[in-house]
């Protein structure tokens, strides 16, 4: 059956054909002029042809209604699934066989802006071969980057395209070959090639890394990444990730290098061989199978023969510090509305000691926690919290520490809710059993600490709406009253003081709880718009008064801190003056700015240590600054540094140049920075570090890949 529908406004003929349809297509025709001759329909003048999965425009169309054939002529324009687009003079469409045959062909792939201009272009399924292509995702009449082929192949349906004898050129010059390339259109995790890194330095020579990247299934995958230095060595990297339930992810990171016998003399490296393991894993709802528990575990372990198998990996050189201590950890909690429960551990990796025998470790600890439940009375409530720690190692002081603390407390507002009062009673036993000391002629007798601590506790809390804005305000005061009511054997500040030195400074690992009376003083208010509930500004302070041995009262922290929030960011900053020894022993300042095209980060920190008793800071100083500026549309430059007043240090400092266009992107950055290395000097192994000024660029066509390089401009001498 056929219907015509013609429109004087619009001066058309609407063909639909409906007698059957082509497969699932019901094709639907526009045109000036359209003509039907037993099977053949032919459509002239501003012809546009739809269905649910093509649409086609063109200056004329011929279709065979019977092999289900289109020609189209001049203009041609198909669109197909509204994702891949064509141009071109001449195309031929076999909608049955799903074959399309097009010269000279305009092809553009709208989710990836990938294009291709080709000679000849013909579709069978879902693959379309391009004869003498140009690709890119820049400009079509000018692009920054193009990919000339002799030939390519696009699977619509994979999204990936093979480029055959491809040169990547700048503009009108040519500037690499590759026989074969490869990439995908979208952004679906496949196994393939990742960014390179290519480098130098005078030290080490050319350096290569290229990751390869495995994807056998949803939920893992793999990542091997090869490198070689030329003049030290080479080595390899692996990363494993596994998904085993929707709750967990496994992560697993191991990797190997081996250095070259002149360049570990020269440098004077402990080892010639590096190697390490990183397993990371988390999970949660275990065993737990309630709405109201939860359970979960989270293991970070991280063994290494040295700290070069972190300096050498290319893909965590910005997370390498200047710690000495590499910390594992297991951690597994419990959690009901009534009852809590955790079993953790912690093992310690000392890279700047040759043996780890003398490294405290945490193995295990347990955790039993009863939440607050009331007692006999409203508002008396009282909680049970039980601790087990074993400090172990091969060399050195080791203890079990078991600890029991029962707080009961009672609290009661007054004065219409304006004000609240309360006391509260807690008991703690700590048990301490030695063992392992490395003096022979010292003799620790287990310890036994029961202290109980009574506080007395009242504040308010207030809240006042304006018009544009709300104060809030909370007030507290507390004063807590210990007392040792058993003090035996061996405890660190109590039993052992300074003058027993070698007993005091083992047992320093062991600290106890201090018996001295305090007071502490807090204010905590803030004020908030009205209609959007943001924070404007808070203002914090608190005082603390700490009663000495002769049970004389002493002013120590006064605590004062403020942030503003503002349209631009924010800015706080904190000041701890101690009264005791006159002079502030605490102070930062925190900034984030941004404003149109121009955005800064800073912060201050500084402590100082004091011969007060009650003050354990040691004298830090240090500051960091990261600011970037847009100088144009796709231009933004920046300057970033971390410096150490303290140690007249400067870890690291850089300055930056990012180009972010449509179609590709540069980051370029001069960078100095500190990094760890163990070393063997005289008198046995050495932690030190080296200062190294490096040149990193990344270059990205977007979006099928790019480069990475890394050249090492100088390395000084270690500190």
């Amino acid at each position: 059956m056929r219907k015509v529908v013609a429109s004087l406004l619009i001066a058309s003929v609407l063909f639909e054909v409906q007698a059957e349809e082509l497969k699932s297509e019901k094709l639907q025709l526009v045109a000036k002029n359209v003509d039907t001759k037993e099977n053949i329909i032919t459509a002239i003048g501003d012809v546009v042809a739809y269905s649910p999965t093509y649409y086609l425009s063109a200056d004329k169309l011929v279709y065979n209604k019977e092999k289900e054939i289109l020609e189209l002529f001049d203009n041609v324009l198909i669109i197909k699934d509204n994702r891949v687009q064509t141009q071109s003079n001449y195309a031929y469409v076999d909608l049955n066989n799903e074959i399309i045959n097009q010269d000279p062909v305009f092809l553009f792939d709208s989710p990836s802006n990938i294009w291709t201009n080709a000679k000849e272009a013909n579709k069978n399924k879902e693959i379309i071969n391009l004869d003498g292509s140009i690709i890119s995702s820049c400009d079509c009449v000018d692009p920054i980057w193009s990919i000339r082929t002799s030939s390519a192949d696009y699977d619509t349906e994979d999204m990936w395209i093979n480029a055959y004898n491809a040169r990547l050129y700048v503009k009108d010059i040519p500037v690499f070959y590759l026989p074969y390339f490869g990439f995908p259109t979208d952004t679906t995790r496949r196994t393939g090639l990742l960014l390179p890194t290519l480098g130098y330095s005078s030290d080490e020579g050319f350096l290569y890394s290229q990751p390869l990247f495995i994807a056998p299934a949803d939920n893992y995958d793999i990542e091997l990444i090869p490198q070689i230095r030329a003049l030290r060595g080479y080595g390899s990297y692996a990363n494993f990730r596994y998904a085993d339930s929707p709750n967990s992810m496994l992560k697993i990171k191991t990797g190997y290098f081996k250095e070259k016998n002149n360049y570990r003399k020269k440098e004077k490296l402990e080892n010639s061989e590096h190697f390490g393991l990183d397993v990371d894993y988390e999970r949660r709802n275990i065993v737990s199978n309630s709405r109201n528990h939860q359970d979960g575990v989270f293991t970070s372990i991280k063994l290494l023969n040295d700290i070069e198998y972190r300096t050498l990996s290319e893909t965590s050189n910005d997370d390498i510090g200047t710690d000495k201590k590499v910390e594992s950890k297991f951690n597994y909690f419990y959690n009901t509305p009534e009852y809590y429960a955790g079993a953790y551990a912690k093992y310690y990796i000392d890279a700047s000691q040759k043996s780890n025998s003398q490294t405290l470790q945490e193995i295990p600890q347990f955790h039993l926690h009863s939440y607050n439940k009331e007692l006999f009375l409203e508002n008396l409530i009282y909680s049970i919290d039980a601790k087990y720690q074993n400090f172990t190692r091969e060399k050195g002081l080791t203890a079990q520490i078991y600890e029991l603390s029962v707080p009961l407390s009672y609290s009661q507002n007054i004065l219409d809710d304006y004000l609240y009062v309360g006391v509260e009673n807690k008991t703690t036993l700590n048990q301490f059993n030695y063992s392992n000391s490395i003096h022979k002629n010292s003799d620790y007798e287990n310890g036994t600490l029961i202290q109980n601590i009574t506080s007395f506790k009242m504040g308010s809390d207030l809240i006042k709406p304006y018009k544009d804005y709300i104060h809030t305000i909370n007030l507290s005061a507390s004063y807590d009253i210990p007392k040792n009511l058993r003090k035996d054997g061996d405890l660190y500040g109590i039993t052992v003081d300074k003058d027993q030195s070698s007993k005091y400074r083992e047992l320093s690992a062991f600290p106890t709880i201090q018996d001295n009376k305090t007071i502490n003083l807090t204010l905590n208010q803030s004020i908030y718009d009205k209609e959007s509930l943001q924070q404007f500004i808070n203002h914090k302070m608190s005082q603390s008064i700490i009663y000495d041995s002769l049970d004389e009262p002493k002013f120590q922290d006064y605590e004062n801190y403020v942030k503003i929030n503002h349209d631009f960011g924010s800015i706080s900053g904190k000041v701890i003056y101690n009264m005791d020894d006159n002079e502030i022993v605490e102070s930062s300042v925190d900034n984030s700015f941004t404003y149109e095209n121009f955005t800064l980060s800073a912060g201050y920190y500084k402590t100082k240590k004091t011969n007060n008793d009650f003050n354990d800071r040691d004298d830090l100083e240090s500051y960091r600054l990261n600011t970037s500026y847009k100088i144009a549309k796709d231009y933004s430059v920046g300057y970033y540094e971390n410096y150490n007043l303290e140690e007249k240090l400067r870890n690291k400092q850089g300055v930056r140049l990012n180009i972010d266009d449509d179609c590709w992107n540069l980051d370029l950055r001069l960078e100095k920075e500190i990094t760890p290395r163990s070393s063997y000097r005289s008198g046995g192994t050495r932690y030190d570090s080296h200062e190294q000024t490096i040149v990193y660029a990344v270059l990205m066509l977007k979006p099928i890949g790019g480069i990475r390089q890394k050249y090492k401009v100088s390395d000084n001498e270690p500190r």
